[in-house]
């Protein structure tokens, strides 16, 4: 078989020819489509990010376009060659990212776009050189610093486009964002603890947790069951009492639980911030970086995973080849 007939792999690889159909390099087209697929992807992380902290989109949604994001720019750095081109094309991705921020104070959209342009370029480049100084292609050696230093711009340039909202009134969420959050992390904790009642009203709430706390008690067992719902319900309803004389806020038996929730939250960063000044709003936001630089990691095996798969798809179309290239370098010898 010749090598064009030979199945594609990491080990086999077929020998392709440059050639340049119509004046352009091979692939010139192609990676001109990629190239417009990162800018597009960008624009929408940053759009669906704005949503998110303002509006009403779900918490995936900005997760699910950085992902997006993260795929195309592992692709650009694999096959992508030239610094200059590449530089313009990070600047292009830069500028759609931060798009749907126009009205933002020109120092901190200059500060995102300065750091998102750092480790997008600098993950671009690690990849470039892990590929010029390896004979065979090592997919996840090469492509971690890519995805890695994605998920870190993201999360600096997200910290830093959250100051305005953790400085200005809105000191956490819009409540929108956070039911959003809510309603997932609500569904999670049912999985573990089903009689917990978290998604109806905080009076549902509040006798979950009253019954699960009153269940081991063994005279509350022996009551009959009118008593020992009069008995739940007295336990809730010094709940709710409590609440709303420590937090200073209306509890009624049809308010949702989520509400309650996010106005516990409000209350105690208020506070916080209004005992602490600029130094709250400093800590707070080095704790998110911290907490979500954390869930980071599992983004970047994410990250790498869903690469591969696509990665593997392209191969298998033919949108993109292994090839073999012969190269004479200079050594130093004595």
């Amino acid at each position: 078989m010749t090598g064009l007939e030979q199945n594609q792999n990491l080990i086999n690889p077929i020998r392709i020819e440059k050639i340049e159909p119509l004046g352009k390099p091979r692939g010139f087209y192609k990676s001109m489509v990629l190239d417009i697929l990162g800018v597009l992807a960008a624009f929408f992380v940053g759009y669906a990010y704005f949503e998110f902290l303002y509006r009403v989109w779900p918490l995936s949604a900005p997760l699910g376009a950085f992902l997006l994001l993260a795929v195309i720019l592992t692709l650009e750095a694999l096959v992508g060659e030239g610094l200059l081109r590449r530089i313009g094309i990070v600047l292009c991705e830069v500028v759609a990212f931060l798009l749907p921020f126009y009205a933002f104070d020109a120092r901190i959209l200059a500060a995102a776009g300065v750091l998102a342009f750092i480790f997008f370029l600098a993950g671009y480049v690690q990849c470039r050189r892990e590929l010029d100084h390896s004979t065979t292609i090592r997919f996840f050696r090469s492509t971690h610093g890519v995805v890695a230093k994605a998920v870190t711009a993201a999360l600096f340039v997200a910290i830093i486009l959250y100051t305005p909202m953790a400085t200005g009134g809105m000191v956490f969420l819009s409540e929108s964002a956070f039911n959003g959050v809510f309603t997932w992390a609500a569904g999670l904790a049912n999985n573990f603890y089903p009689t917990l009642s978290l998604t109806g009203s905080f009076d549902d709430f509040a006798r979950s947790v009253a019954r699960g706390g009153l269940t081991s008690n063994a005279a509350f067992e022996a009551l009959p069951p009118a008593e020992q719902d009069a008995a739940v319900a007295a336990a809730a309803s010094q709940v709710e009492s409590n609440l709303a004389k420590s937090f200073d806020m209306t509890v009624s038996s049809t308010t949702p639980t989520s509400d309650v929730v996010y106005n516990i939250i409000t209350y105690t960063l208020q506070g916080w911030r209004a005992h602490f000044a600029v130094w709250f709003t400093v800590g707070w936001e080095i704790t998110l970086f911290l907490v979500l630089r954390c869930i980071g990691i599992f983004a970047i095996w994410i990250g790498q995973f869903v690469t591969m798969i696509v990665y593997e798809l392209l191969l298998a179309a033919g949108f993109i080849h292994i090839a073999e290239e012969s190269q004479t370098k200079e050594v130093i010898t004595f």
